[in-house]
């Protein structure tokens, strides 16, 4: 992250308007939240058609565990963001990575993924995989029976939301590579 005050939002902006002035495709954006909500309105305006910003981590003590020099923006605050940037991009082209595995319940998971999708916010949950390198290489996978247990009442949610990765205009939950979870929004 570039800076604490806009979180990259201004190069994003720059770099949206140049893309979009060489080619026609859509585009997502990802930063954390900016101080001042006002540059997700710029980044719309440049061209970005979907904005993710990442939480990660479903609870705040698991989030300052893993991540602590992004736990330091709180969950409160991402929340107060999505709030922010949902009516500018619309529901549904706001989106959040979240990797089950990192020591969140799937219960911890689901319970943000209700509130995230009650703002318009699509909760994209992937597995934690380890990289060989890191500090959590030798971390575990979450099951697939854990994944199961997420994803398959994720995906009764986001069906009963009639939000679906198909309609997101760019960005991770519309590629879905990483996740199953659009196969359970069936």
């Amino acid at each position: 992250t570039p800076n604490v005050v806009d979180r990259g939002a201004a190069v994003l902006a720059e770099s949206a308007r140049a893309i979009k002035a060489a080619v026609d495709l859509p585009l997502q954006v990802q930063c954390e939240p900016p101080r001042d909500h006002g540059w997700f309105q710029r980044l719309r305006d440049a061209g970005a058609d979907s904005l993710g910003m990442h939480l990660e981590a479903a609870t705040q003590a698991v989030r300052e565990k893993i991540m602590p020099g992004k736990a330091t923006v709180s969950v409160d605050r991402y929340m107060d963001a999505f709030a922010s940037a949902v009516p500018v991009f619309g529901r549904g082209q706001v989106n959040t990575y979240i990797l089950a595995g990192l020591g969140d319940s799937a219960a911890d998971i689901l319970a943000l993924a209700e509130r995230l999708i009650a703002l318009g916010v699509y909760p994209f949950v992937v597995p934690f995989v380890p990289i060989s390198g890191t500090p959590l290489e030798n971390h575990a996978p979450p099951s697939a029976d854990f994944m199961k247990s997420v994803l398959a009442p994720l995906g009764r949610m986001l069906r009963e939301a009639n939000m679906k990765s198909t309609d997101i205009r760019a960005g991770c939950g519309r590629c879905g590579a990483c996740s199953s979870l659009s196969a359970y929004e069936q």
